[in-house]
């Protein structure tokens, strides 16, 4: 049996709610982007520095604030994460 078949199989012995959760999860894995642009750096070569601003992870924020207490009501995550 292939794996599909099996997919197949097991979806038929689901209740309509949890079948329905089955398809969403399937529709949202297919509009999934196939890879991501980033690019493996060779650790040898590169300081770990070098590696995170390659991958856009350093960055500044100009403030007078003490970010390392109360980073949350500074910076604005709303871009990134949807209440």
């Amino acid at each position: 049996m292939t794996l599909a078949e099996t997919i197949y199989q097991k979806s038929l012995t689901l209740p309509e709610e949890k079948a329905r959760e089955v398809l969403n999860f399937i529709d949202a894995l297919q509009q999934k982007p196939k890879h991501t642009d980033v690019h493996i750096v060779d650790s040898q070569n590169s300081s770990l520095l070098a590696v995170f601003e390659k991958a856009g992870l350093v960055g500044c924020l100009a403030t007078d604030e003490q970010l390392s207490t109360n980073y949350k009501t500074v910076l604005d995550y709303s871009r990134k994460h949807r209440s």
